[in-house]
């Protein structure tokens, strides 16, 4: 009997020794699991415009400064370990890509960018954990999220099939996103984690609020 992809729902032969197909060979490669699919500019909209939001709400909260601080350190450290590279100190290749990507961020986008769209990742990942399939892909949708917003690093084609332009990503080797990613969390997880269980909490202050309206509506004589 013919090996199957290892994937579930896949009845494609696996590619080589390995124990999925080429396609979902590559997904697991590009997205950090067989079964994961990238996190869109749309789909990661409603939360940024939920950070946006508490920004407005909150415009005196010392949160904001300090957070523009961390990704000030973040590029500094980046920026410190290429002087390093480039004196000769070994290190891993990896880290210095990832250094190069957050320099590339810090000279093409404007801090509160990086920041926002950190914090709405892990806004999406408190909000609906389901959408990630692993800790590793939700690393690498952090990262390549974050990096998308450097227009370096994204090209045009024209899409035949569709009739449009598209955007693409030049694509970096996982490891680079992975110490991308770690970076990314030391800096933002912890205000990230906060400001969505204040989203959460909002969210369920008006479903109460409706249900209190519901109920007293159903009592009106």
């Amino acid at each position: 009997m013919a090996r199957q992809c290892s994937v579930p729902s896949c009845r494609h032969q696996p590619s080589g020794f390995s124990t999925l197909c080429g396609t979902h060979k590559r997904t697991q490669r590009r997205h950090g699991h067989p079964e994961q699919s990238g996190v869109t500019v749309f789909e990661l909209k409603p939360y940024r415009d939920r950070i946006a939001a508490r920004r407005r709400k909150n415009p005196g909260n010392p949160t904001w400064t300090l957070l523009a601080a961390r990704w000030e350190a973040l590029t500094t450290h980046a920026a410190a370990r290429l002087d390093e590279s480039a004196m000769g100190v070994p290190g891993s290749a990896y880290e210095r890509r990832a250094a190069e990507q957050l320099m590339t961020l810090r000279d093409a986008v404007p801090a509160v960018a990086v920041v926002d769209v950190a914090l709405a990742m892990f806004a999406m990942a408190e909000h609906h954990p389901a959408r990630f399939r692993s800790d590793r892909a939700f690393d690498l949708q952090l990262a390549r999220r974050v990096r998308g917003l450097a227009e370096v690093n994204a090209t045009s084609h024209w899409d035949a099939k569709e009739g449009r332009m598209k955007r693409t990503y030049r694509d970096v080797p996982p490891g680079v996103l992975v110490c991308m990613a770690k970076s990314l969390k030391l800096a933002f997880g912890v205000a990230g984690m906060r400001l969505a269980e204040l989203d959460k909490k909002d969210a369920e202050g008006v479903l109460a609020e409706r249900q209190e309206l519901h109920t007293a509506l159903k009592e009106m004589i």
